[in-house]
């Protein structure tokens, strides 16, 4: 009924890490922001800045933002931060802005130099100034900061450390008013968050056409709201293109503005080796950079140990970082290694106990490895409210057998449409599948016939997603349309293949092989099976397939009678790794 894809995102343009650990170890903690409440974002945005300028430094490791937000307003003392980040400085400060009668006015800004081990501060200053000055305070800031701790500074890091992104005021402060929003964003997905977001940028660069941040943010925007499905239109992968060549144009030697270019290969393209490309050219000329992308793209190219690797390698230096957590997690679900998996998902909730798929991370485990569906039930109980919650007590519902109470939730729903990345959820074809479950065929075309206009239309309007193709293929088989069934399901396979993406691409082999029992062709529906339990895929419970849920999965009822589904329940799946 739903196509769904990982959950996972990267916001490379302000997320890269830093290495080796061996450096001097430092983490900027969130400001304090001793001015009114709704200037929280501008305290947070000095932080981000004062990061960023430090991070530039090829002899010192810092921290992360992903991290470091972690800790903001919290009770924990200096040793308790460093001993949890392996840190041996923090910097911390306070920020104040008094506007005046033009929104500009004076700039307080003290920060404090902390040495971990002991407590002890090693430097202190309280800067004063006109707020047409606030550059050359974040500057003055890492540069001394830098001095306190022996870092040598190299003419081209002086010259990140004094860079000034804008001359105009009024612009900046839009541009830190956005990204409140984006973050809020990818927090949420909530799209109004990213329109938001456009907004203040675009009139950011009005203001100012040649600020290159904005149009780095611009891209990240355009390209996340693209691949996740929220506007997978040509119109919105152009604008991204846009903003990113921009950026390049304004700034062609920046990291930033070449990792948003390596995304837009990523994310618009799934053009793996030119991405990479650009990544290693970044490395070269800045080895001291990670981006957490690399070990996404080795996941999608089949590469699972080096992604794997990857990500821990830029975990260690992202130790509060949720995400990051979860996606090794989700890696580890996908090789099968569940009781890893367990364990990276119980940090991901150590850091973020409401990070929603982390959550399902764990409920999904519980039918992977053991077909335990009550056990599932319970960790779901604690899951708030969300489309991807109800479509698991679907899920769960079906292998269950429990067709009433699973109608019963569909009724309380109040959507009938829920679309992300890889999704496409109407309330009716579930409806369907219950239907055709409880073998009320009649009920079953009532509402694959509703679905049917809707997704027609959808194709005519997006005919090159993948999603819309597949949900029509199962449309047409509850509708005993056999041939257009398979031939909607092979078009989505075809759109999507595993060629083009390791990870993702055997889901809609798993729709296809749906489609396949549905109509009757259960050898074709075997085959596909076979192929998906022999490769490493996704790692959400409705992506993916193992022995244990096949076992209860009534979905396969009609081939438990065949004597090659009873052996792949009996035998462990070998394993095929591309390029071995």
């Amino acid at each position: 009924v739903v196509i769904i894809v990982g959950l996972g995102v990267v916001f490379i343009g302000k997320e890269a890490t830093t290495l080796p650990p061996e450096r001097t170890m430092i983490v900027v903690l969130p400001f304090d922001n001793l001015g009114p409440p709704e200037d929280g974002y501008f305290a947070d945005g000095i932080t981000e800045e004062v990061t960023g300028r430090l991070a530039a430094l090829q002899g010192l490791g810092v921290i992360s933002r992903t991290s470091a937000i972690r800790y903001k307003n919290t009770d924990k003392t200096i040793r308790q931060i460093g001993e949890e980040l392996g840190v041996d400085y923090v910097l911390e400060g306070a920020v104040r802005w008094d506007r005046d009668g033009d929104g500009q006015g004076r700039v307080r800004v003290t920060p404090k130099l902390i040495h971990v081990s002991d407590d002890t501060q090693l430097w202190s200053e309280s800067y004063d100034r006109v707020m047409q000055d606030i550059f050359s305070v974040q500057s003055e800031i890492a540069e001394q900061v830098a001095r306190q701790l022996d870092i040598t500074v190299l003419e081209p890091e002086r010259r990140a450390l004094f860079a000034e992104p804008t001359d105009n005021i009024e612009a900046y402060d839009l541009y830190l008013k956005g990204g409140e929003h984006q973050s809020r964003g990818w927090r949420t997905s909530d799209a109004s968050d990213f329109e938001q977001a456009i907004q203040m940028y675009e009139r950011a660069v009005e203001l100012d056409p040649n600020f290159a941040l904005i149009y780095i943010d611009l891209a990240n925007i355009h390209l996340r709201m693209y691949f996740f499905g929220t506007d997978r239109t040509e119109e919105r992968l152009a604008k991204a293109r846009a903003a990113a060549e921009r950026a390049l144009e304004l700034q062609p030697d920046d990291p930033q503005a070449l990792e948003v270019m390596a995304l837009y290969y990523y994310w618009g393209f799934l053009d793996y080796d030119r991405a990479v490309e650009i990544i290693e050219s970044i490395q070269r000329a800045r080895p001291n950079l990670v981006p957490n992308v690399l070990g996404y793209i080795q996941r999608r190219q089949g590469k699972w140990e080096e992604a794997v690797e990857t990500m821990k390698k830029s975990f260690e230096l992202n130790p509060r970082y949720s995400q990051l957590a979860y996606e090794i997690g989700g890696a580890l679900v996908s090789m099968r290694r569940y009781t890893e998996a367990e364990k990276w998902f119980d940090r991901t909730l150590s850091i973020d106990p409401d990070h929603l798929a982390a959550q399902m991370g764990k409920v999904g485990i519980q039918v992977l490895s053991e077909g335990n569906v009550e056990k599932a039930k319970a960790f779901l109980e604690n899951v708030p409210q969300h489309p991807f919650a109800d479509y698991m007590w679907f899920i769960l519902g079906m292998m269950e057998r429990n067709y009433q109470e699973t109608l019963d939730r569909l009724d309380s729903l109040s959507y009938s449409l829920f679309e992300e990345q890889h999704v496409y959820f109407h309330r009716d074809l579930a409806y369907a599948a219950v239907y055709h479950a409880m073998g009320d065929s009649s009920k079953m075309e009532t509402h694959a016939g509703w679905v049917r206009g809707a997704l027609e239309r959808a194709i005519a309007e997006r005919p090159l997603d993948p999603r819309y193709h597949a949900a029509l293929g199962l449309t047409y088989a509850y509708l005993g349309q056999k041939d257009q069934a398979i031939l909607e399901g092979k078009r989505a396979v075809d759109l999507y293949p595993v060629t083009k993406d390791v990870a993702l691409g055997p889901l809609y082999l798993l729709n296809l092989a749906r489609i396949y029992t549905l109509v009757g062709e259960h050898e074709e529906a075997i085959g596909q099976l076979e192929y998906i339990l022999s490769v490493y895929s996704s790692e959400f419970l409705w992506q993916v397939i193992s022995v244990p849920l096949l076992r209860i999965d009534p979905m396969w009822d009609p081939l438990r009678s065949y004597p090659r589904f009873q052996r792949l329940l009996q035998e462990s799946p070998r394993i095929f790794i591309p390029g071995t």
